[in-house]
């Protein structure tokens, strides 16, 4: 039985057909199942099924010998779509053909067969006679002269000249204010709307093409009438539309019972807009239908007329019910030909009938027949589901050739495959047969029943839709899942994803859940599946039948022995009704079983986990790693609840559940914690619901897991805080680097500087730093340090906050994780350039950068201005002539030049007011920063000139550069003019003196014209 496949995929899609008229008749007569039919009262618009289920075999026996004393019987079969109405017509038709009757004329009207021509042409087959075949010919010329546009603009024309002639006193309620070429004709008449009406979709569109051919196999069925979707409404432009035009639009669409109005004339109208659209008079169809009775009459026989969808024969309806229940027997004679008709229509359809058809319907017929096959919840269907599905699966198993070799024939009925199959005693042992001996597999009775379960529609659970049962459970499987079953991997997610479990339906407990989630490794969800469907939600992992495990290649479930495997139980299972109301008396409020049961739900049911219990189990997960934070790793201060609740919000942006409401918002695909749907998380989710509500049932185990997710998501919610500051490592690498850079502008950081000066400089708010070499700063450096001054405080205390601790009643950070702020240190420092990425910097950085990405044209221009002014001082006093001595001799000069008079102007003043200066001076700063620059000019391009550069340009060389540039030149200025007067001294007197400053005089003025070193 493994992975065994008793039928061809190819063969499955030939032989399935959704609508009745579809197969051929052996394939129709093979699958056919005893239909679940409840005779109907008619009451006014609505039918009101009553008594016990009967089965189609009473239906025909009832159609065909009941004698109305009108002669007519019109016999409504109604049903939601899919329900079988249109199986149950062709079943009557079949059983017809298979015991003829010369007595009878059978007229079957199938619903693909949906031109008027074909119609037409059934109605009048087998009689002949000039006014039959000139309404034949009539028709086939109209249908053959027109396409679809031209008959759905014929249809638009004839329906404004209904509409514009409409008065009044001819309708009642909001309809009045749509009568008369004023009103609802106003917007056929207008050409963008008419256009609008005629798009492909719409309703007049369709029904044009379907009066002009029949349906294809495949095609959809069409709306039997205009809903308001074909009203022009959703129109796209509507200011192209004539103003009058535009105002009739205006109360449409603030209008619904306009909007219902509108729609009912349109539907009154289309009958006779089909008629005049073919030329063809009110009644004349009618008028030969009673000829046809006529002629019949004369021949003795009856007319059985079958309708499949009476809702689809548009354009012939109200002629056609008009012959059909006119009497037979008028003063005792029979006049016309007994009429006999059965027509399927759908509920809503039924309701919608005029007043005068319904009438004219209940005056026929006591009931109508009600095909809305409904179970209950002690009465599952089982056999009836069974039944219906084994004939199929036996038909797909023989295949449509081999069962129209067999000539079908009364009360004989398809070979049953299973006989000849060589595994149909352990086959029909595991998975079951249904009544008549067919196999259920790959299906077996509770598979079936919760398949149709969860196909069923959401207002009718226990609704048996045979179309639906063969498109969404029979030929799914059979079709889509066929390579899964021979692979040995059904059934799998897209089986469970089509499946959902019904609520009418018991899921599979949690507890066994939470067991194969454990135990099985290899595939815990296919298993669950297997055993809720196909073992019907056991209570036991181990509970299924073998044959059904060895077919879908489950192998055996291994136990762990810690107490994991569930016990046996007592007896029979009970399963009541899953109800989302239901509670534990005593332990629960109903508002905490709402959530527990959502949970429930959620896991073993596939549904969207509520609103209500996503939010809870939201709140206490986040909540509950927020007051487990301690804020050490990564270290930083503690912070306020308020900005907590923002960047760490109890949203699936942090708790992200699967396929919970409000998973969809941005943010939710990085949530930090996740939880995948499982029977385990499902407990946990339930446990700690319970644990917040004070739940006596709520357990420590549940507890301690909440415990540990607060522990190992302390991370998360310090990176979720970071990023929210705007603290993430990136932006803590960005404005390290402004506060480094900042440092520069004010000399106290550079590169090459250790890995603690750099840090100590990085996080100094720099409230005393002086630059004490401003006198040799460009303006731009000066102008870019005092705009980064002000900003540097929330600079730096917002990067303290990123790997620090506060301490004291001032929430200061008084303590630095270096083993965090190391390695962020190194990558700011890595690049003495401002260059960050592109996007938008973090809004605590801007202020303090504002002007820094002029950096490098800082550096070099501050480079050039200490090259130029050091050459300058170079020339004034030379390497190996600067320092004590040079003070020493212009002293000497002074003393020399004031004991002969020379040199006393002011110029001699304000050397002798530098020379203290001068003498306290660091002259070895010259020596260094010449050093420096040669070094950085000496590398020519690369990483390390800039460093060099850099280095060379940032540092603070103190006020010495400027007092030494000040002495030196003030000294030059007053050697270089005292030189000419003590040349021109021609006295005896002093010339010893003079000499001396003389020769001193040459002397530095020999020096200032040597290059510098």
């Amino acid at each position: 039985m493994r992975a065994y496949l008793c039928w061809s995929r190819d063969v499955a899609m030939d032989t399935i057909y959704p609508e009745a008229v579809s197969p051929s008749r052996a394939v129709f007569l093979a699958t056919h199942a005893p239909l679940r039919i409840r005779r109907a009262t008619i009451d006014g618009s609505t039918v009101s099924p009553i008594g016990e289920p009967i089965d189609e075999a009473v239906v025909l026996k009832d159609f065909l010998t009941r004698r109305p004393a009108t002669g007519t019987l019109l016999m409504p079969v109604v049903g939601d779509s899919g329900s079988g109405k249109s199986h149950l017509v062709r079943w009557v038709q079949e059983q017809l053909l298979l015991t003829p009757d010369d007595r009878r004329h059978v007229i079957y009207l199938p619903k693909m067969q949906t031109s008027l021509a074909a119609v037409v042409d059934a109605l009048l087959s087998g009689i002949e006679g000039a006014q039959f075949d000139q309404l034949r010919a009539d028709i086939h010329r109209l249908s053959t002269s027109m396409d679809q546009d031209r008959l759905s603009r014929r249809l638009v024309a004839e329906l404004y000249g209904s509409l514009a002639a409409t008065m009044r006193k001819d309708v009642s309620g909001p309809a009045r204010d749509l009568t008369g070429p004023k009103g609802l004709a106003l917007l056929l008449q207008d050409p963008h709307v008419s256009d609008h009406m005629l798009q492909p979709g719409k309703f007049i569109p369709m029904i044009a093409k379907t009066l002009l051919a029949d349906r294809g196999d495949g095609e959809p069925e069409r709306p039997p009438r205009f809903t308001a979707d074909d009203l022009p409404i959703d129109i796209r432009d509507e200011t192209k539309a004539a103003r009058v035009t535009q105002d009739l639009l205006g109360m449409f669409v603030a209008n619904p019972d306009l909007q219902a109005a509108a729609v009912d004339m349109l539907n009154q109208y289309l009958e006779p807009a089909v008629l005049s659209a073919y030329s063809l008079g009110v009644g004349r169809l009618q008028k030969a239908m009673l000829d046809l009775r006529r002629e019949y009459a004369r021949q003795g026989k009856e007319i059985i007329l079958l309708i499949e969808d009476f809702a689809l024969i548009q354009g012939v309806q109200r002629d056609l019910l008009e012959a059909v229940v006119e009497v037979a027997v008028r003063g005792g004679r029979a006049e016309l030909a007994p009429m006999r008709t059965l027509m399927a229509v759908t509920t809503g359809y039924f309701g919608a009938l005029p007043e005068t058809v319904l009438t004219r319907i209940k005056a026929s017929s006591e009931y109508a027949y009600d095909l809305d096959m409904l179970f209950s919840e002690a009465d599952t269907g089982e056999s009836q589901i069974t039944s219906f599905v084994g004939r199929y699966l036996n038909a797909v198993r023989i295949g449509r050739d081999a069962l129209e070799r067999a000539e079908p024939q009364a009360g004989r009925t398809a070979p049953n495959h299973c006989d000849t199959c060589p595994v149909m005693a352990q086959c029909h042992e595991g998975f079951g047969t249904s009544a008549e001996g067919y196999g259920l597999y790959p299906f077996n009775a509770a598979a079936l029943v919760r398949a149709v379960h969860s196909t069923a529609p959401s207002d009718r659970p226990y609704a048996f839709v045979p179309r639906t049962v063969l498109t969404s459970v029979l030929h799914h499987v059979l079709v889509e899942h066929a390579d899964a079953i021979r692979l040995g991997c059904f059934p799998g997610a897209k089986f469970r994803e089509h499946f959902p479990t019904a609520q009418q339906d018991e899921p599979l407990s949690l507890a066994v859940s939470k067991t194969i989630e454990t135990s099985d490794v290899v595939d815990p969800e296919r298993r669950m599946t297997i055993l809720e469907f196909w073992g019907d939600a056991p209570e036991r992992p181990d509970e299924l039948n073998p044959t059904i495990a060895e077919a879908f290649s489950l192998p055996p479930l291994a136990f762990d022995d810690d107490g994991s495997r569930p016990p046996a139980s007592d007896g029979p299972r009970q399963r009541p009704r899953t109800d989302p109301q239901r509670s534990e008396p005593g332990r629960v409020t109903t508002a905490l079983q709402t959530k527990l049961t959502a949970v429930e739900d959620w896991a073993v049911r596939r549904r969207v986990l509520s609103q209500d219990a996503a939010r809870d189990i939201r709140i206490i997960i986040a909540t509950a790693v927020a007051q487990r934070c301690q804020w050490i790793d990564p270290l930083m201060p503690a912070q306020s609840a308020g900005l907590v609740n923002k960047a760490w919000p109890n949203s699936s942006v942090v708790v992200s559940i699967e396929d919970a409401a409000a998973e969809g918002r941005v943010g939710t695909g990085q949530a930090p914690i996740r939880f995948k749907r499982t029977a385990e998380n499902a407990a946990f989710f339930q446990g700690i619901l319970r644990a917040k509500e004070g739940s006596a049932a709520a357990e420590a185990e549940h507890v301690r897991r909440l415990n540990e997710i607060a522990g190992r998501h302390q991370r998360d919610l310090v990176e979720a805080v970071r990023n929210h500051l705007g603290l993430n490592d990136e932006s803590i690498v960005l404005g390290l680097r402004a506060s480094l850079l900042g440092a520069a502008l004010a000399g106290r950081a550079w590169p090459g500087m250790s890995e603690p000066e750099l840090l100590s400089a990085a996080l100094d708010v720099g409230s005393d730093w002086v630059r004490q070499d401003s006198a040799w700063r460009t303006s731009q450096w000066s102008a870019a340090w005092d705009r980064h001054r002000p900003a540097r405080r929330e600079l730096v205390e917002r990067i303290c906050q990123g790997f620090g601790i506060a301490q004291g009643a001032t929430g200061q950070v008084r303590m630095i994780d270096a083993a965090q702020a190391m390695p962020l240190l190194r990558q700011a420092a890595a690049r003495w350039t401002w260059d960050p990425p592109t996007g938008e910097l973090p809004t605590w950085v801007k202020p303090a950068a504002t002007g820094l990405a002029a950096w490098d044209s800082l550096v070099n221009t501050q480079f050039d201005l200490l090259t130029a002014r050091m050459a300058a001082v170079s020339l004034l006093a030379p390497a190996g002539a600067r320092g004590r001595k040079t003070v020493d001799a212009i002293i000497t000069a002074l003393d020399q030049s004031r004991a002969v008079g020379l040199g006393q102007g002011s110029e001699a003043q304000l050397v002798q007011g530098l020379l203290d200066g001068a003498a306290n001076a660091d002259w070895k700063t010259l020596d260094e920063l010449e050093q420096d620059l040669l070094n950085a000019s000496a590398t020519g391009p690369s990483d390390t000139s800039s460093a060099l550069r850099a280095t060379a340009a940032i540092r603070d060389r103190g006020g010495s550069l400027a007092v030494v540039e000040g002495f030196l030149t003030a000294s030059d200025t007053w050697l270089v003019q005292t030189l000419p007067d003590a040349q021109r001294r021609t006295s005896t007197a002093g010339d010893a003196a003079a000499a001396a400053v003389r020769q001193l005089v040459e002397q530095w003025t020999a020096i200032t014209k040597q290059e510098p070193a």
